[in-house]
């Protein structure tokens, strides 16, 4: 019994999802990276750093994605139910890292007006906290309408969702001030996009669906460095722009179809599969623990572009490090976000 509990557990997990969310935790890290680097003295340096910092934008869009595409189109026993499960995995360790993140800047000397705002969300990662609070409060009432209107729903949902994008990133919206397109706007965009993906058939084999989404992914990143390297504004709002959605939707793709056409097969067992799902499970914890660790080794930032790939790895490495011990301590594994 005890081996068919262990198949069942490794039957539920499904790779590709831990890969995108290993990915994404990675990228997150990234984006807050930017003062590791050396002196940016020629524009190739510059090209270099500002690719590898949009590479981290594709994080947040590929958590929410996942998300709509793990818990879209269920049945949830109750409404109270589901927002009780949900909130008490996101909630107990929000207010476990957050004490540990107001602590250290106030150890660090900031002031309360600061550390406040840090805990809101304003100059800080813990936006992404509240947005999912939002976006979890919206989760059941989008679910029944997935659930009665399936793809053709959601593709309505997207297509104005998109246009709503596409109007904000040209400062065009709202167009008239009582066509108000809000309740589409924002977030919530991304968990659809994340089930419309995962659920669409394409009138295309695996391998071709799979370069294609390899082709968006590279395109869209070269236009979103082109543009902040000549300074278009195209790319606000952050995470809300044209470019880092198609960033999104191609990386998907990619992993989505890499898998289908079996390229992980070799490495799901192994080390490197391993260690995928651990920064996979570890994913929300690391979202917290980074923020101490960058910010106790920008006290000792050797500011090298040669030494940048060692603190970048070491940054990761004691990111994970961190949950990942909590979490094998009695009674703090429900606050370690793992």
């Amino acid at each position: 019994n005890t081996n068919q509990n262990i198949m069942k557990t490794k039957k539920e997990r499904i790779f590709y999802y831990d890969l995108l969310r290993a990915f994404a935790i990675i990228a997150v890290i990234i984006c807050h990276l930017d003062h590791f680097f050396g002196p940016l003295t020629t524009p190739a340096e510059i090209i270099a750093q500002m690719t590898f910092h949009d590479i981290g934008n594709i994080g947040v869009p590929i958590f929410l994605m996942i998300s709509g595409a793990l818990l879209l189109n269920r049945d949830y026993p109750s409404l109270s139910g589901f927002l009780k499960r949900r909130f008490a995995r996101i909630i107990y360790p929000f207010i476990f890292w957050i004490i540990l993140i107001l602590g250290q800047l106030y150890l660090h000397g900031y002031n309360s007006k600061f550390i406040w705002s840090v805990f809101i969300g304003e100059p800080s990662i813990t936006w992404y906290f509240w947005t999912l609070i939002g976006i979890y409060l919206f989760i059941p009432v989008i679910n029944s309408f997935v659930k009665e209107y399936s793809l053709k729903g959601v593709e309505y949902f997207l297509a104005i969702w998109f246009a709503t994008v596409i109007l904000n990133n040209f400062h065009s919206y709202p167009l008239w001030t009582f066509f108000d397109l809000n309740m589409f706007a924002g977030f919530i965009g991304y968990p659809l996009l994340g089930y419309w993906l995962s659920r669409k058939k394409f009138n295309l084999s695996d391998k071709k669906v799979c370069i294609l989404g390899f082709l968006i992914l590279l395109i869209s990143l070269a236009v979103f460095v082109y543009f902040g390297y000549s300074k278009i504004d195209l790319l606000s709002p952050r995470y809300l722009n044209i470019t880092n959605i198609f960033m999104g939707i191609g990386l998907f793709l990619f992993i989505m179809y890499l898998d289908r056409l079996n390229a992980f097969t070799k490495i799901k067992d192994n080390y490197i599969g391993k260690a995928v799902i651990s920064l996979s499970l570890c994913s929300y914890g690391m979202y917290f623990s980074h923020v101490l660790v960058v910010k106790e080794l920008s006290y000792h930032n050797p500011g090298s572009n040669l030494l940048f790939p060692l603190m970048f790895v070491l940054i990761v490495f004691l990111s994970w490090l961190l949950p990942y011990v909590l979490s094998k301590i009695p009674y703090l594994k429900t606050v370690s976000g793992v």
